[in-house]
Formats: structure tokens, sequence, C-alpha cells
């Protein structure tokens, strides 16, 4: 991603040497320091850091926290030594990443083990205590609930599972549990792709490769071949947890629109359904201008008349459209309309029953030359 960041926080790393953008990275996290301060000062002193519950955590191991700087990429220290005629040394600088193999993205350890905080001092939970156990984002929403004493329905099969006990010092709670991690951004998932089949001792990762996480935090030595009967027993664990999800891997997850807590919804070609080599997820990839297109699946929340606004960037960009002819269809409904030369968007007003639909569109240019609106905005009139 950009690494936007003040330069009073990306200084300081700059003046020792580190490389621009890795310290425009630390200077984030900086800016994340001063931030968590922030918010416990304002808790402190507005009279509800007691009875607060705050959690601290992140979703994927490091981005940039290994990176290697490359020969262009100088501090500007090394600049100024370097236009005095002086000789600068480019060293490595490999950040730090506690030692774990792999890094955002990755199915070893350094791509998903991240820290979690839980602070709540009417709780009891002030700091001291260091858990060592696996545990998962799924558990959030369970602990939650048990420590505000609510109820959740037992019509609602939960993945996650409840940590208060391992919280109040109950440390053999989850010792036998095997969690699974994978990594698929593709549109039908790939069995055994970039996975980790999680045990207190071991990771099986990829169905091929066993780590003793234990007595190798790294992953270094594959000891599959040692302990063919871990491998089984994991692997059994992955087939059973697999085959709880084969049966909706054809059910889409709707994105809702219409609903008086988002209205206008904004849709992204991020999360088109395509070929992933047609989706242009990142913001490189969308200045490049593919000829690409997908489709989103809605669900129309309330019923009524509907404004389908379509641009090729984001509003604050000022971008014109091409001149040629806009299409879109939803569900049932379609619709054609001419883009003018130096129109910034196009508006189509439909009306919408309730329901799941597939939306999809066209900005089509002539010539044979046709795209998908990357950025679509939809608003409920009535």
């Amino acid at each position: 991603s950009p690494y936007l960041v003040d330069p009073k926080y990306s200084d300081p790393y700059e003046e020792k040497e580190v490389p621009k953008q890795l310290a425009a990275f630390y200077g984030m996290i900086s800016n994340i320091d001063e931030n968590m301060g922030r918010l416990f000062r304002y808790l402190k002193e507005s009279g509800l850091e007691k009875n607060t519950i705050l959690i601290f955590m992140t979703d994927n191991g490091t981005a940039a926290g290994l990176q290697r700087p490359k020969p262009k990429d100088l501090s500007k220290k090394q600049q100024r030594r370097l236009s005095k005629g002086k000789p600068i040394t480019l060293e490595t600088w490999p950040g730090f990443n506690a030692g774990m193999r792999g890094t955002k993205g990755s199915e070893y350890e350094g791509g998903h083990r991240v820290p979690c905080y839980i602070h709540w001092p009417a709780g009891g939970l002030t700091g001291g205590k260091n858990i060592n156990q696996l545990t998962a984002h799924i558990d959030i929403l369970p602990t939650l609930a048990e420590l505000c004493d609510l109820t959740i329905s037992s019509e609602l099969k939960l993945d996650g599972t409840s940590l208060v006990p391992i919280l109040n010092g109950n440390k053999d709670a989850l010792r036998n549990r095997t969690l699974i991690v994978h990594s698929q951004r593709i549109e039908s998932p790939e069995k055994w792709r970039k996975s980790s089949v999680m045990a207190e001792r071991w990771r099986l990762v990829n169905e091929k490769e066993l780590y003793d996480i234990q007595n190798d935090p790294g992953q270094t030595k594959n000891v599959a071949a040692e302990y063919a009967g871990v491998v089984k027993y994991l692997s059994a664990e992955y087939e059973k947890w697999w085959s709880s999800l084969t049966p909706v891997f054809n059910r889409y997850v709707a994105i809702g629109i219409g609903s008086r807590f988002e209205n206008p919804s904004h849709l992204t070609c991020h999360d088109w359904h395509a070929p992933i080599e047609q989706v242009p997820w990142n913001h490189q990839l969308i200045a490049k201008n593919p000829v690409a297109n997908g489709f989103w699946i809605v669900d129309v929340i309330e019923p009524g008349t509907y404004e389908i606004t379509l641009r090729s960037r984001p509003e604050s960009a000022h971008q014109p459209l091409k001149k040629g002819t806009a299409r879109i269809q939803i569900g049932d409904v379609k619709r054609e309309q001419a883009v003018a030369e130096g129109d910034l968007s196009t508006t189509f007003q439909v009306d919408l029953m309730r329901g799941q639909k597939k939306l999809q569109t066209w900005l089509d240019e002539g010539n044979g030359v046709s795209r998908g609106a990357f950025f679509v905005e939809i608003l409920r009139k009535d």
C-alpha cells in the first residue's frame, strides 16, 4: 500500500539510515502508538477506562517489516553523504518478525501469527498475563458475549469459542484445539490452498509440510516423514473442516443495499465475481485501466426507487468517463443510456423489489472496448 505518513513520524527513522519506504512503515507504527496513547488518555480522563473492554490486534503478519532496501531507496542521511562525495554503505535492513517464517499473505507463521491484547480493569484484565494458547479472530464474538453477559441464539452456529476460561487462568481449556487458516483469493476454493492446520505443538502446511512449532518456531525443518501419525491426524481434521464448508461453496455472500444504516452503498471492482486475473483489486491495477468486468451479488434490503451511479474512479478523483454507452443489469432490470464527453458519472434510476440480485455494469467505448464500472454508488430514494 502507499505508506503515507507525516514526515514527523518517518524522519526519526530516516535519520538512522532506515530506507525511505521502511522508515514510512515504521513511522505509521509510531503514529498508531501515539493514537493508542490518546485513546487510553481519553478513556481515563472521561471515566470510561475501568469498564471499557479494549482490544488491540491485527489481521495479518507484517507487510513490510522484513523489506530489504533497493539501491535507489536511500535515506536522507545517505543522500547527503552521497551529495558530498562521501561513500555510503547500503546495508540490508531486515526489520523484525520475531524469527517467524513468511510475511503478510503467507501460510507460514509470519503471515498470520499476531498479538491480541485485551484490557478491561473492571473484569480483572489489566495486563501482566502472557497467554500462549491457540486462538483466532473467530473467538472474539463469543468472548465478548460472555464478558458482557449476552445470550447467543442456539440457532447461530459459531466457529469460535469463548476465551474467558483462559483469560481467567484455566491453561488447559483449549489444549486439544485444532484451528485452520487458509488464503484462497479465488472465485472457487481449492483444497489445501495456502493452508495451515494448527495444533498446540504442530503446523501442517499445504498438506505436505509438518513443523514442530515449539522446538522449531522458525519452521525450518519439515518433519512430516518422522511424524506420519501427526500428519494423518491433522489431515483428518482438515478433511472434516473442509467437508463442513463445501455445502456453501456455491452460495454467494450478498452486499446489502438500501438499508437505513447505509444509504448510499458503495461498491468497487475489488469485490467483483470474476476470474482473479480480471479483478483490478488495487490502485495500481485500476490506474492501468484494464479491459475487465465482473458482477456483484446485492441484497435489496428495502424495495423502492434506486439511483445507480457508475464511475471509472472514486468521485473525489473527478475523472471523466469515456464517451460511449453505459449499461446495467440488476436482476431482470436492464437499462442503457449514452455517456457524453466529459461526464464524470452516469446515473440510472430503477425500481427494485426486495431480495438478492446479480448486478453487472458496462461502459462501452466503441470499437469493441467495454469495461465494467470500477466504482458504483447505489442510493435508495424513498
